[in-house]
């Protein structure tokens, strides 16, 4: 009888595969997509002031087409996932980022409130795909042990490009228009596709999982750049884990993200990312324009806001190598330190230098919070339903995120001012701590094989050899 081919698991390549060019390129283009997706979707808060001025917008309204976007983004993250589930992760992400970028340019064109409000749900659609897939691509190429500072480190690409949003605000618009900062970020995005295509490769992960007529020759083309002195013999077939095998070919409906450990899983990080949405989607929107109520011009308030949001990236970064070694409950430190800084601002007056301390303090500890929640949405899911579990978990907390904004603006419509603000908000920190404390109990209960589960250090002698099985 004649040899079949080798079947070889991938799980024990990813596990000790090593940083080399190829895989730092393909995170750096996850960085710069990522970069553009903050930047293109936070500009709006940079912008805000002088839309107000041009189209006569109230606080409500300002803070509804903030909102309209996040809904964008959430049906959009639905739509995104499933595709990305069923057609691949990079041809997704091509479209999402060729998506966003044709419509911010669209709405540099809107001359009446209207156009603005459908614009941004249009471009939110494709914005809202973008995250929750580079997390699904990042984890599904990341070791284990660095999964969490691996999405984190995509994070980080979304915080600096909103951070951005500030000081190309002061370079462009005092001398070319609001308009001027959605043809940058809209002609970035659409020249950052040239890069996605020859650098941005499939997930191997979910290639083996579809198992088309040419998945086996696809991974083995990825996995040679990716670690050139893998040695694949010809006709080699791929597989991955067991229990993710066990969810090939079975169509996703929401209630995978239920069964069996996910049924504790699954609500808790909704309900923690919900908050956490809130919170900071109220301080990326409307902290530039209390800055500018506290007395700041326009350009100060911008520099605060973007300096800010460089803080939180630190603080996702230094929160994530703690997260792939205790687990998820470290994450509550940060809304704790974000409880006492949003209570102190909103207990009254401060000197201008104190207020720009807690500010800054407020959004680096949101930032990093946020940051660790959003780095394990995707990691508590198998290959088969990860970017429908990253996708619908980003999409639940739009819910949050939409209310961030429109609440931002009643409260100071309601005349209760940039304290009040600050005190009602101080309650989703609070709650954050509690759940993220409930959430660390739970996944030390994980069996050790679920994903998600705190990886325990053992010593070895050596990396273990990849599994493979052959008959004749």
């Amino acid at each position: 009888m004649s040899a079949t081919p080798h079947l070889v698991e991938l799980a024990p390549i990813i596990e000790r595969q090593r940083a080399n060019r190829r895989w730092l390129l393909m995170y750096a283009v996850c960085c710069l997509i990522t970069f553009l997706d903050g930047f293109d979707f936070q500009i709006l808060s940079f912008a805000a002031t002088y839309l107000k001025k041009d189209f006569g917008l109230t606080e409500t309204q300002l803070g509804t087409l903030g909102t309209v976007g996040l809904f964008g983004t959430m049906i959009g993250a639905l739509i995104m996932g499933y595709l990305a589930d069923r057609m691949g992760r990079r041809p997704t992400i091509i479209v999402s980022v060729a998506g966003f970028g044709v419509f911010m340019l669209g709405f540099a064109q809107a001359d009446t409130y209207a156009h603005l409000f459908a614009l941004r749900f249009i471009s939110g659609l494709f914005l809202g795909g973008v995250l929750p897939l580079t997390w699904a691509l990042a984890a599904e190429y990341a070791p284990k042990r660095f999964r969490v500072t691996a999405v984190s480190i995509i994070m980080c690409g979304y915080t600096l490009g909103g951070a951005a949003g500030g000081p190309v605000s002061n370079w462009l618009i005092p001398d070319h228009g609001w308009r001027s900062v959605f043809v940058v970020g809209g002609v970035c995005s659409l020249l950052t596709v040239l890069a996605v295509l020859p650098l941005l490769p499939e997930s191997v992960k979910f290639l083996a999982l579809k198992a088309r007529p040419d998945s086996d020759e696809r991974i083995s083309r990825i996995l040679s750049r990716f670690q050139p002195g893998l040695s694949i013999e010809p006709g080699t077939r791929f597989t991955t884990e067991a229990q993710e095998q066990a969810h090939s070919g079975k169509r996703f409906t929401p209630a995978q993200l239920f069964r069996g450990h996910l049924a504790a899983i699954t609500p808790l990080l909704w309900l923690v990312y919900l908050l956490s949405s809130a919170l900071i989607y109220f301080l990326v929107f409307w902290a530039p324009m209390i800055n500018e109520r506290m007395g700041f011009s326009v350009s100060a308030a911008a520099t605060i806001a973007a300096l800010a949001s460089v803080a939180g990236a630190v603080a996702q970064l230094f929160i994530s190598r703690f997260v792939d070694r205790k687990g998820a409950g470290i994450i509550l430190w940060m809304p704790l330190a974000a409880v006492v800084c949003m209570v102190t601002l909103g207990s009254g007056a401060l000197a201008p230098a104190v207020y720009v301390a807690f500010v800054i303090g407020a959004k680096m500890f949101v930032n990093g919070g946020h940051g660790g929640i959003t780095s394990i949405a995707g990691t508590f899911y198998p290959t088969a339903i990860r970017a429908n579990g990253a996708a619908w978990a980003s999409s639940v907390a739009k819910i949050g995120a939409m209310v961030g904004p429109w609440l931002g603006g009643v409260i100071l419509d309601a005349g209760l001012g940039a304290q009040g603000a600050f005190t009602v908000f101080a309650v989703c920190p609070a709650v954050m701590v509690v759940v993220l404390f409930v959430f660390g109990r739970v996944q030390r209960r994980l069996p050790a094989e679920a994903e998600g589960a705190i990886l325990v250090e053992t010593p070895t002698t050596g990396v273990a050899p990849v599994k493979t099985a052959a008959a004749s």
